[in-house]
This record gives C-alpha cells, structure tokens and sequence, in this order.
C-alpha cells in the first residue's frame, strides 16, 4: 500500500510540472512573438504584401498542440489580409507566391475575387512559382505580371474525376459488401459493388465537372484576354505547359527565376518593405460592447462526437450554437460549410440546433467548395443560402454499407458460435450477414430517413416535397445549377453571406464578426488530448497524403446510415 501510494504521489508530482513547464514554455513563446511581430500600424508606405502559400488551404485552421500548422494556409486569414490591404494606402502591391497550394475551386474563386478587388484599386499583382497547377494558376491569372521558373511548368491540362473500385480487392479478401440505398445516383457505394462507374454516376460526374471547367476557363480567359476555345486547344494538346510555350500562349508573362520576381517589384515601387499576410491578416476578437455576427466554420465530414482535422462533430457543433443562440451581443449567424456530409444521425443533431437558432436570430449558409448530401441537409434549414458557381452540392440521397466477412473467416480459421433469446438479437453487431427480415428493416430504416431527408428540405426551402424528390435521387449539382432549381438563393462568397446576416438583422455599420469553433488554448488542448484525438489527426493527415484512404475515412469514422458524397475534382 505504501508503495502505491508513493508512486500516486510520483506520478501526480511528475504531471504537475510536465503541464507547468508547458504552460511557462507557452507564456514565453507567446510573449516572444509579441515582442518579435509586426503590429499592422507599422506597415511603411509603399509596401509589397506577400502571400507566400504553400501547401493546404483550409477553412477551419485546427491549432495543433505539438505542430505549427505550417503547411496549412488559413482560408480567413488570406482573405482578411487581402481585404485589408485593398482599402490600406500603404499597400501599394501584393507579391503572390503560389508554387506549392492546393485548394477547392470554390474558396479559390473567393480569394481571386479579393484580388480583382484589390486590382481595381489601380494596385499592382505580380505572381510567381516555381511550377504551377491549374489551382495556384486560376490566382496567378489575375496578376499584373505572371512569371514561371524556367525549370519549371504549367500543368494546364483539364479537369478529372477518378474514382478507385474495391470490388475485387473485397472478393480477393473474401469480404462480400452488404450494401443498402436510396437514390440511382448515390454513387458512394459504388466502389464496392462495381469496377467502373455506373451510367447514372458518369452522366451526374459529366453534369458538375463541366460546368466548372467552362467556368474556370470563362475566367482566365477574361482576366488574360484569351479566347475559351484557344484555352480548351492548350489544354487538348498540352501545348502551354513548358515556360516558353506558356509564354507564347500569353498564359504567363515573363519566365523568370523569384530574384526576377523581386527585381520586377522593386522596379515598380523602388525597394520595398515586404508584409508577411499572416501576421497583417490575422482575425481580432471584436470589442464586447459591439454588436456581431458569429460565423461557424464546419468543414470535414459530420461525424457523431468532437471535431477534428476533416471532422465536424455534432456535439462540439451544437455545443458553439447553443453559445451562439443565448449570446445577446451576437445578433446573426453565418453557417460556412465545407463539406461532403456525413452520418445522418449527426447530420440530424446539427440541423436541430440550426433550427433553434433560427427561431431566435437570423441564419445564412455560405457553402464553400462542397456543401453534399448531410452538408446540404444542414444548410437546408438556414433563411437564406449562397454558394459559389463551381460548389458542389446537392446529392439528396442516403446509404449503409455492412462487410460480410463469412469466407474470410472461414479461410482463416475463425469460427462463431451465437446464443440468442430472439433471431434478431445480433443484428447490427459485428456479425456475418443479414437475414431477409433485417434487410427490409434496413431498407424502412433508410426509406424513412430519405423522407425525412425530403421532408427538412422541402421546409426549408419552401418547395413542395414531391418538386424535391425530382431533385434528390443523389444527383449532383453546381452552385449555379442549385440556384436555378431552388436549393439555393443567391451566387456569392463568405462576404456576400456575413452582409446578407447583417441585412437581415437590420445591423448598423461597424458590428464585429466572431469565429466559431473557439480556438482552445495550449493547455486546454494538453487536457483533452487523448487516442481519439490523435487518432483523428493521423486519419486526416494520411488521408492528405494517400487520398485512397479516404473511403476507410467515411466508414470507420461515421456510425449508421450515411450520406456523403465521396469524390473530389482533381485540379493539380
């Protein structure tokens, strides 16, 4: 007893100083940087803005407890920097550095607009990278001056949509998929039941995939004084990818190393100060005493539980609305969604809590690059909904998918044995098959979801639930196809969304804007850190890195009937 006693007390002992120290290390690092950062005021006249973006651009920018984050560029701190810089007098350029970015064709669409407003102000735009992909292009394109190295290249060479089939790997593991939807156009089981895409999901892909296209191409077109049908020819024939071909297309301007790229800036404004955009462009909390418009970041796929990196969960998303619905001082909410959907369970819970909040206080939805399936159902419910022309969203539709691993094992030596009170008393456990009973449950189970589903739609957006179910079925639509068809009302940005709250809380100018998840602080992270977190982190993290794990994303993470949408458009 009394050893374990001491080694209580040892163990106790040792966790107070570890958390201690972490604590103090935090305190000096931070007043570090306070004493070491620019504060914006101290901007020079003349200065050069320099967005360096390199790596992943993401909406909600999760504060790792042991990392820095530095390959991930916070979609709101980019925006806020541009914004500012656009309306500050000592901003005379911005430097745009974009060899290695990779984001969404939507949230890419709003950061080009904030630098054609920053244009028109008869400000200067030089761009340059090492290589570019069609994504850190369609920003260059706005630029003044486009310069590429002459190592590098244009990969400008059209859209695609491919898609990884499962179906004989299961059959060479013995693992048969149990598969259970509604919808001819709810693809996301496909992989597992088929070795190429089905007629329906080809045509829905063609539908989505070509209209973005046609838009990325109207846009650059515009911005380089370029025919589309000059474009398309580039891109059939791959004859602007090399720096000179490129050059001779008129797709870049001059081919250059970055020293160049300096040289040309300090040509135009006689040696200026460069401005790191993280530091200008970061968020500040708004005064208590005004009033503001919270925006809630949900980004990843809806999942029961905590949010993560590429995780909403329901019960941290629902914990920040309940903040936000008896917060007095916040007057309307913004939902910004970035997702591809989710558990229909936790889908279930967020659209509840949105409906509380919408009982009390104006709510918009902003959808980013994909708002699908249960990231359309929550933003069904919200009064007023905006999307990009390129988004992704729609894909009204729902799915279950159960491995029946029965010869697996029995060709591993595994056998089971099952004592039951009733013939059901195993289902949706981890077992071998389902009988003809449990499959009709299955199918009344998601037969009455997809007319819940239906039904929450209809509602919100104030259509008849046999015009939605003309809509539903799984099919996939553009923003600018959802707009004409009533799933949403109006084309616009995260700006046009957080003006539009403002309208319709009748809000003077000068109200703040608050962000939502609250990032919690070093020691709030240290005490909820946990497996699952790391976990969590892990599972995204390879997912970045290998995107054919993103399947075993979907399903080892979410519980129940499903519904997602599980592509993405390959830009690079």
């Amino acid at each position: 007893m009394r050893l374990k006693h001491f080694i209580k007390q040892v163990v106790t002992v040792a966790v107070g100083f570890l958390i201690s120290l972490l604590a103090l290390s935090g305190i000096v690092v931070f007043g570090l940087l306070k004493l070491t950062s620019k504060d914006s005021s101290q901007v020079e006249n003349n200065s050069v803005l320099a967005l360096n973006m390199h790596g992943r651009m993401i909406e909600w920018m999760p504060v790792s407890l042991f990392g820095s984050n530095g390959e991930i560029i916070d979609f709101k701190v980019v925006q806020n920097a541009i914004h500012q810089a656009t309306k500050d007098s000592r901003i005379a350029a911005i430097y745009l550095n974009v060899s290695y970015l990779n984001a969404g064709l939507a949230a890419l669409e709003e950061v080009r607009e904030a630098l054609l407003n920053f244009k028109k102000q008869g400000k200067t735009i030089i761009a340059y990278a090492d290589f570019y992909t069609q994504q850190s292009y369609y920003l260059a394109s706005v630029a003044n001056e486009i310069l590429l190295s002459p190592s590098g290249f244009l990969a400008f060479k059209g859209f695609s949509v491919t898609v990884d089939f499962y179906t004989r790997l299961c059959a060479h593991l013995s693992v048969k998929p149990v598969i259970f939807r509604i919808g001819d156009y709810k693809s996301a089981v496909e992989p597992f039941c088929l070795t190429k895409m089905s007629e329906e999901s080809r045509k829905d892909t063609q539908a989505y995939l070509q209209p973005q296209y046609e838009h990325f191409l109207t846009q650059i077109g515009r911005s380089r004084s370029i025919a589309v049908a000059a474009l398309k020819e580039h891109a059939n024939h791959l004859s602007a990818v090399l720096p000179n071909d490129a050059l001779r297309a008129g797709l870049i301007t001059k081919v250059g190393y970055e020293t160049d790229a300096k040289k040309l800036l300090k040509a135009k404004l006689q040696s200026p100060p460069l401005v790191n955009y993280k530091a200008y462009g970061a968020l500040k909390t708004p005064s208590d005493s005004v009033d503001k418009i919270a925006v809630l970041m949900a980004e990843g796929v809806i999942v029961d539980g905590s949010s993560g990196a590429g995780y909403i969960g329901a019960h941290d998303v629902v914990k920040a609305l309940k903040v936000i619905r008896e917060d007095s001082r916040i007057k309307a909410l913004v939902l910004r969604i970035n997702s591809p959907g989710g558990g229909v369970m936790a889908s279930d819970i967020i659209w509840k809590a949105i409906e509380e909040v919408k009982a009390v206080k104006p709510v918009v939805a902003s959808m980013s690059c994909v708002a699908a399936s249960g990231g359309y159902a929550i933003a069904a419910p919200c009064h007023y909904i905006f999307a990009q022309p390129t988004t992704i969203t729609g894909s009204i539709g729902i799915f279950g998918i159960f491995p029946d691993s029965t010869a697996l094992m029995h060709k591993i030596g595994i056998d089971r044995d099952v004592v039951k009170t009733a013939p059901s008393a195993d289902c949706f456990t981890p077992r071998l098959s389902f009988s003809e009973l449990e499959s009709k449950l299955m199918y009344k189970i998601l037969q009455f979801n997809y007319d819940e589903f239906l039904s929450k739609v209809a509602d919100g957006r104030r259509l008849s639930v046999a015009c939605v179910e003309k809509l539903a079925g799984g099919r996939v639509y553009t923003g600018s196809v959802a707009q004409s068809n009533g799933l949403v009302d109006e084309l616009g940005g995260l700006d046009a969304a957080i003006a539009k709250a403002a309208s319709l809380a009748k809000l003077p100018q000068g109200y703040g804007i608050c962000y939502f998840p609250r990032s919690k602080t070093k020691l709030e992270q240290l005490l909820n850190y946990t497996t699952h977190t790391i976990k969590m982190e892990v599972c995204d993290a390879l997912v970045q890195g290998y995107p054919i794990l993103n399947h075993y994303r979907i399903l080892s993470k979410s519980h129940g009937v499903q519904a997602i949408f599980p592509y993405t458009i390959d830009m690079d």
